[in-house]
This record gives structure tokens, C-alpha cells and sequence, in this order.
């Protein structure tokens, strides 16, 4: 089964969102609205339906799969309190929504020009 396959393919606290495509196309429904929502229910996964077509829900997806990503690293730097905090997260205001358009780093690497542990000769800079 394909959820099994990402399970055992993908990091352990992995998101994972089951998105039905082509709600556009009711008449020709396979799978029932009501059978997604229970099998994500069953097997702890975000749903939602779509439509590529005229992009009903497409944006609402990604909204939904980013504050679930920022949910999920905020308590994890909530449960970091007290130990040393500079992971990807810090900084991040905790507990407040995300505006539309605002940049959040998953990454635990600095960005460019903010410093960090290398030194900041790249290959093409003079020694």
C-alpha cells in the first residue's frame, strides 16, 4: 500500500496530507468524500479536496500543510526551552498565526549573510 511505502521512506515525524483531486468532476466520483475524510482520519493524515482545474482548495492545501509544518516546529522549540536555542526555529515569534506571504526557514542552516559556524570564504572569494 502506498502509505506504507511512505512511512517507511519518509522521517519519522513526516507530514503527510491525502488531497482528492478533480472535485470538479462529482459525477464521475470513485471515492466518495466521505471514504477519504474516514481512511485519514483512520491513519492520522490532513485531507482535503481539490480541484487542479480551476484551483478550488489548491492554495488552501498548502496553507493547511504550512501551518501544520509551523505548529509542529513551534512545539518543538517550545519543548527545547531551557536548552541552548538556536535551531531553525529561533527567533520565530511562538503562538502567532503566519501572515500570507510571510517567509518561514525549515532549514537549520543559516542564511546567506546571517554567519554561522563556516567561515565566510565561499570557493570563489580570495584567500
Amino acid at each position: 500500500m502506498w502509505l506504507k511505502e511512505v512511512e517507511e521512506n519518509a522521517e519519522k515525524d513526516c507530514l503527510i496530507m491525502l488531497v482528492g483531486n478533480k472535485m470538479d468532476l462529482n459525477e464521475q466520483r470513485t471515492v466518495f468524500v466521505r471514504d477519504g475524510r474516514s481512511f485519514a482520519r483512520k491513519n492520522g493524515l490532513a485531507f482535503i479536496e481539490t480541484s487542479a482545474l480551476d484551483a478550488t482548495g489548491v492554495d488552501t492545501a498548502f496553507q493547511r500543510i504550512l501551518q501544520e509544518i509551523y505548529k509542529t516546529q513551534t512545539k518543538k522549540q517550545l519543548k527545547s526551552v531551557g536548552s541552548k536555542n538556536d535551531g531553525p526555529m529561533s527567533g520565530a515569534p511562538v503562538g502567532q498565526q503566519v501572515a500570507r506571504g510571510q517567509a518561514i526557514s525549515l532549514s537549520s542552516q543559516p542564511e546567506p549573510g546571517q554567519g554561522g559556524n563556516r567561515a565566510n570564504k565561499g570557493c570563489c572569494q580570495g584567500a
